[in-house]
């Protein structure tokens, strides 16, 4: 990012002390939605917000710097719609603090400006997202989830040796007949979390109830595709907002209206597993008539041998579902980042192009997170915008690395 200095002694008033907004001029715009082609524009920064995009620059913009961006390219800043920053913290939280702020760090560096973290430790990212949104910590802005699950997965959690506390808390919390649902939302809620994650151990009147529940409180429902002893298709009937892990729609198939956990996995890693395709293809045409994203984790998948998730993304994009980038993988304090990988697989194996993968990682990922304004290149939006030396169309790997990321207008790095 070797012109940060240059927009830094712009914004600073380095040429000009009385500008108050910055314009880049003859930039080529990729706007974030597959269904509008590149333009070449000059879009203009104020108050971390796009106020305007011009076809034709007006001869006088008051109080305005301006950068020639000729052969360049503005895109929307990316999203990992599925991360975990705080499952397990170091019980030193000083030592974890400098780890995940490197984390945070590394991912705008790559040009990931928001993330989706699916449940962890709330009161640590409530912090980190406070730090990043008043400029402390340099980082992407943070979504994050309170998970709820039944009783007996808490219980099989703690005696694995974790926090007792869990299933106790408003961002761990067991969900049992009686349970106080619009209590517990009020708490979530209360903890900073957009969206209630759906995990383990309950039933299909729960999973209604709590998706019911989590849209009056204002709060997204984000749930696994396969919420054991339920079938994927109590999730899509709910109408939960989003299902994560393509792999696990294979469930599905198996025989028995409910599932034994550890009996399911054992048939879907047999050698002579065959994904039933229809069944796939009824299941995700319920999801896409009911607008429910798919988080597909293809990354996560095809490094635990889960092979079906390739093709269970590939046809869900073929009928209508909307994709969202989430990689449910350990994120690095320096160097590649997940991300690109999910997005290279989604091209590989999925059968998108790079237009509806752009779309997935930023419009549609931003969506999932329950906002609506950042994502696309547009007036009104939030400028969380990557400057690119090449054409992210003819090669993704552009997107990670750009000449400058702007965080609200803010040139950072």
């Amino acid at each position: 990012m070797r012109y940060t200095v240059l927009f830094v002694l712009i914004l600073m008033g380095g040429t000009g002390a009385s500008a108050q907004q910055l314009l880049l001029k003859n930039v080529t715009v990729i706007d974030g939605d597959a269904a509008v082609q590149p333009r070449r524009a000059s879009v203009l920064i104020n108050n971390g917000v796009i106020r305007e995009i011009y076809t034709k620059v007006p001869r006088k913009l008051p109080n305005t710097e301006t950068i020639d961006c000729s052969g360049r390219f503005l895109a929307p800043g990316l999203t990992d719609a599925h991360v975990h920053l705080a499952t397990v913290i170091d019980e030193d939280l000083s030592k974890a603090r400098q780890e995940t702020d490197s984390i945070l760090e590394n991912m705008v560096r790559h040009g990931i400006t928001s993330v989706r973290d699916m449940a962890g430790d709330a009161p640590y990212l409530a912090a980190l997202k406070r730090d990043v949104r008043s400029g402390k910590t340099i980082g992407p802005d943070i979504y994050y989830a309170a998970q709820f699950a039944g009783p007996g997965y808490f219980d099989l959690i703690r005696r694995s040796g974790r926090d007792g506390d869990l299933g106790n808390s408003a961002w761990y919390k067991a969900i049992f007949p009686g349970v106080d649902l619009p209590a517990a939302m009020k708490a979530a809620r209360d903890a900073g979390v957009s969206g209630i994650k759906i995990y383990a151990d309950l039933s299909a009147q729960h999973l209604r109830d709590i998706t019911t529940a989590a849209h009056q409180a204002g709060l997204q429902a984000w749930s696994h595709a396969v919420v054991f002893p339920c079938k994927p298709e109590a999730g899509v009937e709910a109408g939960v907002n989003s299902m994560s892990h393509a792999n696990d729609f294979a469930f599905q198939q198996l025989p028995g209206d409910t599932l034994e956990i550890g009996k399911s996995w054992g048939a879907l890693y047999k050698k002579d597993f065959r994904l039933d395709t229809v069944v796939i293809e009824k299941l995700v045409q319920r999801m896409a008539a009911k607008s429910i994203f798919l988080d597909p984790t293809v990354f996560h998948a095809e490094n635990n041998k889960m092979h079906s998730a390739a093709a269970v993304t590939r046809i869900a994009h073929r009928n209508g579902v909307k994709i969202v980038t989430g990689t449910d993988w350990i994120y690095p304090t320096t160097g590649e980042v997940p991300l690109l990988q999910e997005m290279l697989l989604l091209q590989q194996k999925c059968g998108m192009n790079a237009a509806e993968i752009i779309q997935a990682a930023t419009l549609n990922s931003a969506n999932v997170c329950g906002v609506y304004n950042h994502g696309r290149v547009r007036p009104g939006m939030r400028a969380d915008l990557l400057l690119l030396d090449a054409d992210p169309l003819q090669d993704l790997r552009a997107l990670f690395r750009p000449v400058q990321v702007f965080l609200k207008g803010k040139p950072v790095l």
